[in-house]
């Protein structure tokens, strides 16, 4: 009975000096970081960030993108309005997303329109921009909001630009 216990106290003891071993590497190393994220991730397995679940498996068919023009159709850069382009399409969305709740029918009868009033939404939000910076105020008189769409037909990309809203 005591050869036993000598036994797991033995045990005990190489796993606390492998233990502390380990410790004292981990101090030493480079990679501390690396580790630990390497060893959360093995862990917690499929929970988010910490999942291998690929992202990026498939894309759309489609995507868009929101820019800005002038009366004459030349592009106006964003930020030059203090604004930059992925505000606009986040701001753009979150517009859109509201008027869709407000509407209803399908989608092919209320997308224009709701994409309009989510393109004068955004129009309002670069005016009160332009209250706040005298030096926007000149570039907003007929300012467009133009939306570019990417299309996959076959083997080649389509684009069609369209005018979303124009400012007053």
């Amino acid at each position: 009975m005591v050869r036993h216990i000598l036994e797991v106290i033995s045990c005990k003891r190489r796993v606390l000096l492998r233990l502390a071993a380990a410790i004292e590497w981990l101090k030493r190393t480079r990679f501390k970081c690396l580790l630990v994220m390497t060893l959360l991730c093995l862990g917690l397995r499929e929970n988010y960030p910490f999942s291998n679940f690929p992202m990026f498996s498939s894309f759309n068919g489609h995507t868009y993108l929101l820019y800005l023009t002038d009366a004459q159709g030349t592009a106006v850069s964003s930020a030059r309005l203090g604004l930059q382009t992925s505000a606009l399409k986040k701001i753009f969305d979150t517009q859109r997303r509201a008027e869709l709740k407000k509407t209803s029918g399908p989608w092919k009868a209320r997308g224009a329109l709701v994409e309009h009033m989510a393109g004068e939404a955004l129009l309002r939000y670069i005016d009160r921009q332009g209250s706040v910076q005298p030096q926007i105020r000149n570039l907003l008189h007929g300012l467009r909001v133009q939306q570019l769409t990417i299309r996959l037909e076959g083997h080649a990309l389509v684009f069609e630009t369209r005018t979303i809203a124009t400012h007053e």
